[in-house]
């Protein structure tokens, strides 16, 4: 918007010859509506201290010798208004040029999974437009150099969408580097796309967390939801144990007990579920709680021993007092008051039947199962236009698809047809639209989106079909922003960790419900269609309210898709100080080696020698000055042909923080990124290029939260020493007096940090030179240090290794063999 103003702007100066050309000028974008102070007149017309703010704006550039105009973008309405109050201050200097609706000017956007990529995922964004546009490539860039890092054609025309006439798919799947990049396509850049083989790491806790916070035991709206969410959270960790941390107790005291807190979470919910008489709920309820304590006795049995004898009564209790006031072909026994107006009732018993049968191998609980199975053999919400909340709830019944692993030909055949038709069903309604979304849009949307991935993806794991993949990922990617609106669903909160929202929902939905949203007010009306309509207005439970329920399957999504990643690490190990590693896996007896240079190199051949002498693969943090300089080119070029890793440490080597006050940043982010920028193309004149440097040692050690959080931005890594060891200090020279530290002094604390706690995952950082005043170089007793620390056990890594956080590039050993 800002850069078309200054485009109509210019546009302006033929309109206006006699208006001299300003070349230093400021914009200021005041053509929005900004009403939410509950008046009708615009911010910039409001009265502070009776004077308009828009005038303390102008008031404020005026006395700005750098900047020599002005432009204020108005609403074509305002116009005249705005004319008035700038002509009532006469002492202006600048030129006022009004633009009449830049708002309305045709526009174009690109997509993207804003959660990130696996490598080895299918990858695609979706370019659509307000105009008719052709496209035959697209670039991407590094978020952070600007650099081309592969310019691909491989792009998809959908014509004509709804009411975009340009819709185009672009597949970069073939792109595998991990780190930070955005695409450009003619002029129009996507928002920066991650691409790592952690992506999903932490995310099903950050999950388990929202279901924690966002409920007490037994309050979620109703029994059929508790029950689901309970049901699902069982479900996904049955599929993959492997994926889930424990770092609480039940009470969720910030202490590991040896039970995953999946686990702790699901017993939390059953025992406020267990402890009710249940003999007059619903027939739809009861077979979900049927089902969910029976499945909490399967599943549970390794944990909770005897708790899960209690659990495998009640199912079967419960399940044997329905059985008495109903048969498989009768329809419900009493009418009741719903909250989810559910009108089927017999996926819930078949999943009650089914997982009564895997827990007692009854063959009575198999052929009820099969019966009640026969009469819904499809998800019904899948064949409605649109479907009132909750009708055909619960939105998947995973009843088909575990009977479909038994050992009966016939019914495996049969359910696994029923799943292809309803993957099938869904298949066509994807093929309509450009996202392949193959669902229709009604009220929780989402969690059938969500259920649809997850029946996608174990239909494909259990037969390896892979005709619905691209429908798989597009629905995952949806999720995640991939959508008209580019809205990630999975709303985060202020304060505590974020769930999956209701979703998007269709025009004809929204009336048939008498839920009309005011789209004229909606932020995203430029991208509202009678498809899909999405808002996020703070009181619209339509489309925005979290749902635990939608969230619990949300986290079979991302734990389904970390399990398939090539690595197998499933957590995070390190530790973090102001959002920087400070430290690695403590499991191992590891230490990794780095070390920083600005200004000094007189450590240089000592330091390559005790690595020589040692074996040990070592990181150099190198600031831009540093690199610049000629006689220091050969030194990293000799370092880089040892296999060490070469990184950034700024382009100056300044404090990024105050000494006294870290939390205090001494620059702003553009500053910031432009320094880090110019710190990289430093390192690509000697041959290293961004993605072989993807750690980052912040001078001084100096930095914060808000340091961190701008490297993470744009794919890089901060990293810092393990705090207590004092190795960073061997800068220090004696005229610093009580902070002056002597090699004897550094070399007996890590000694005596070893011989207390160990050194597991700790990082040991050294200076490359110092101060001259320092005579005492601890780079002189290096090797003995290290060969001590050897002959203790210790093995030195590479950060790569250490970290774990992102995979050493195959660059960097090509690289080797191409520099001169």
């Amino acid at each position: 918007g800002l850069l078309l103003a200054l485009l109509l702007f210019l546009l302006s100066l033929k309109t206006y010859p006699s208006i001299v050309p300003i070349t230093r000028s400021v914009i200021i974008p005041a053509a929005g509506a900004g009403t939410r102070f509950g008046s009708d007149v615009p911010k910039p017309l409001l009265l502070l201290k009776g004077k308009e703010v828009l005038v303390y704006s102008l008031e404020v550039f005026d006395r700005c010798d750098l900047v020599e105009g002005v432009v204020v973008v108005a609403p074509p309405e305002r116009v005249a208004e705005f004319d008035r109050v700038i002509k009532k201050y006469p002492f202006f200097l600048f030129m006022l040029i009004l633009l009449v609706a830049p708002a309305y000017a045709a526009e174009s956007w690109i997509r993207i999974n804003q959660l990130g990529y696996l490598p080895e995922d299918n990858k695609k964004a979706l370019f659509f437009s307000e105009s008719e546009v052709k496209i035959t490539n697209f670039t991407l860039y590094d978020a952070l150099t600007d650099e081309p890092a592969i310019t691909l054609s491989t792009v998809k025309s959908f014509g004509v969408f709804d009411k975009f006439p340009t819709n185009y798919e672009l597949d970069f799947s073939s792109f595998k580097n991990e780190g930070a990049f955005y695409i450009k396509t003619g002029n129009i850049l996507s928002p920066i796309l991650y691409i790592n083989r952690n992506i999903y790491i932490g995310n099903t806790e950050k999950l388990i967390d929202f279901m924690h916070f966002n409920q007490g035991p037994g309050e979620i709206n109703d029994l059929s939801v508790s029950a689901t969410a309970t049901f699902e959270l069982l479900f996904s960790f049955q599929k993959h144990p492997k994926i889930f941390a424990d770092r609480f107790d039940y009470n969720r005291i910030n202490m590991a007990n040896g039970i995953p807190d999946i686990i702790d979470e699901t017993k939390w919910q059953l025992d406020a579920l267990i402890g009710k008489d249940y003999s007059q709920v619903p027939v739809s309820q009861a077979g979900k709680l049927i089902a969910v304590f029976a499945f909490g006795a399967d599943v549970m049995s390794n944990y909770y021993p005897t708790y899960v004898d209690s659990l495998h009564q009640k199912a079967i209790d419960l399940y044997n007092s329905l059985k008495g006031r109903m048969t498989v072909s009768a329809k419900e026994p009493e009418q009741h008051s719903n909250y989810l107006e559910e009108e089927n009732w017999k996926d819930d018993m078949q999943l009650a039947a089914t997982q009564l049968y895997f827990l007692t191998y009854q063959p009575e609980y198999l052929k009820d199962a099969v019966d009640f199975g026969a009469a819904e053999p499809v998800p019904q919400w899948l064949f409605t236009p649109c479907d009132k909340p909750g009708q055909f709830y619960p939105f998947i019944n995973w009843a088909p698809l575990q009977l479909s692993q038994i050992e009966n030909p016939l019914i495996k055949r049969n359910y696994i047809q029923n799943i292809r038709i309803t993957l099938q069903r869904a298949q066509i309604i994807a093929g309509e639209n450009p996202y392949h979304i193959g669902i229709h849009f009604s009220q929780n949307s989402n969690s059938k989106i969500v259920s649809l991935h997850n029946l996608c993806q174990i239909y494909r794991d259990i037969t390896g079909d892979i005709t619905y993949i691209e429908m798989e990922e597009a629905l995952n990617d949806w999720i995640y922003g991939r959508n008209p609106w580019g809205i990630n669903m999975v709303k985060a909160g202020s304060t505590q960790p974020g769930g999956l929202s209701n979703g998007a929902t269709s025009r004809y939905c929204l009336e048939q419900q008498g839920n009309e949203i005011p789209i004229s007010d909606n932020p995203f009306e430029r991208f509202q269609t009678d498809w899909a309509i999405y808002s996020n207005g703070i009181d619209n439970g339509a489309t925005l309210q979290n749902n635990p329920d939608g969230t619990a399957s949300l986290i079979h999504l991302v734990a389904s898709r970390q399990a398939k990643g090539k690595k197998q690490d499933f957590f995070d190990y390190n530790t973090y100080d102001r959002g920087g590693i400070s430290r690695f896996t403590p499991e191992k007896k590891q230490i990794a080696l780095i070390f920083s240079g600005h200004q000094y190199t007189d450590g240089y051949r000592k330091i390559k020698a005790a690595l020589d002498k040692q074996k040990i693969k070592a990181a150099f943090f190198f600031s831009g000055d540093f690199l610049r300089k000629t006689k220091n080119r050969q030194i990293v070029k000799d370092l880089l042909d040892r296999g060490h890793y070469i990184g950034p440490a700024t382009n100056h080597f300044e404090p990024l923080a105050q000494w006294e006050n870290p939390d205090f940043v001494r620059t702003r982010k553009n500053a910031f990124l432009l320094d880090l920028k110019e710190n990289y193309a430093a390192l690509k004149r000697i041959g290293i290029e961004k993605q072989q440097a993807p750690f980052f040692n912040p001078p001084f050690e100096l930095y914060n939260d808000s340091i961190s959080k701008w490297c993470k931005e744009v794919g890089i890594y901060v990293l810092r020493s393990t705090p207590g060891t004092y190795s960073n200090l061997d800068y220090t020279f004696p005229e610093m007096r009580e902070n002056y530290y002597s090699t004897k002094e550094i070399i007996d604390q890590i000694m005596r940090v070893e011989a207390s706690q160990g050194l597991n995952g700790y990082i040991l950082q050294f200076n490359f030179g110092t101060n001259p005043g320092r005579k005492d170089k601890l780079y002189n007793v290096l090797s003995t240090m290290l060969g001590n620390l050897q002959k203790m056990g210790y093995e030195f890594v590479d950060l790569y290794t250490a970290t774990g956080a992102v995979a050493k590039p195959e660059v960097a050993v090509k690289s080797k063999n191409k520099r001169p």
